[in-house]
């Protein structure tokens, strides 16, 4: 029989890669699994797409009302995606999940994951553009908490896109600071005058909290959750 629920999360992720490369794994993976579902179309698709859909948003934090594109492959490759499956809203439910950089157990290539392996070893962090540039994040834990409640209660539309992230204008020193804490490192926090290419982000999570009783843990919590991790 079909499944009742499919959970999209394969990907290409941001970094190095021809165009083709992104192409293939973003958009023509997406449009394979939709023409192998239309037979046998199940109740609901979750797919985990991203805030890098925005670019460089104007305002923030960003919310689902806001341009969607970004000029880099990933970004413009996920977004094709979103729009892929909202052709498919006559067969099933769809609900696109933007998410911001992830960590945990299993995770490595998000800012906060980095921040941690220098942390361990007790060595200095330095953050570049002073600790001020504003980074969104979530706990892996938060986001499958989030798709729990999509699978017991979906939106009640039938395409819908809902922001993820920990729902506060948070710095990357205080990111920092939050976990030298949890690991009880005795790194030194160096702010650094370097500018970043990174830029201001981070998303307004209303309509998730609303629609699928989001709720993500808090900068404390979640670091504590992911220091016992670390440890174990």
């Amino acid at each position: 029989g079909s499944p009742d629920v499919v959970i999209h999360a394969a990907s290409k992720q941001p970094g190095l890669g021809d165009l083709a490369d992104f192409v293939d794994a973003n958009v023509h993976a997406t449009s394979n699994l939709i023409e192998g579902l239309t037979l046998q179309p199940p109740r609901l698709i979750i797919y985990t797409s991203t805030l890098s859909v925005y670019g460089r948003p104007s305002v923030i934090p960003v919310d689902e009302s806001a341009p969607a594109g970004g000029s880099l492959p990933y970004g413009a490759t996920k977004r094709w995606a979103e729009q892929l499956l909202e052709t498919f809203q006559r067969y099933s439910r769809i609900v696109v999940l933007r998410l911001p950089s992830l960590y945990g157990a299993g995770q490595a290539d998000s800012f906060i994951d980095g921040l941690a392996r220098t942390a361990q070893l007790g060595d200095a962090i330095e953050l570049f553009f002073r600790g001020d540039l504003i980074r969104d994040a979530l706990h892996v834990s938060d986001v499958m908490r989030a798709i729990g409640n999509c699978i017991a209660q979906p939106p009640a539309n039938a395409f819908s896109i809902l922001n993820l992230g920990c729902g506060q204008r948070v710095k990357t020193s205080e990111w920092a600071h939050a976990l030298v804490d949890a690991l009880d490192s005795k790194s030194a926090i160096i702010p650094v005058d370097r500018e970043a290419s990174q830029f201001d982000l981070y998303a307004d999570i209303s309509a998730a909290q609303q629609q699928i009783a989001f709720a993500p843990m808090s900068l404390d919590q979640s670091m504590k959750v992911y220091a016992d991790e670390l440890r174990a």
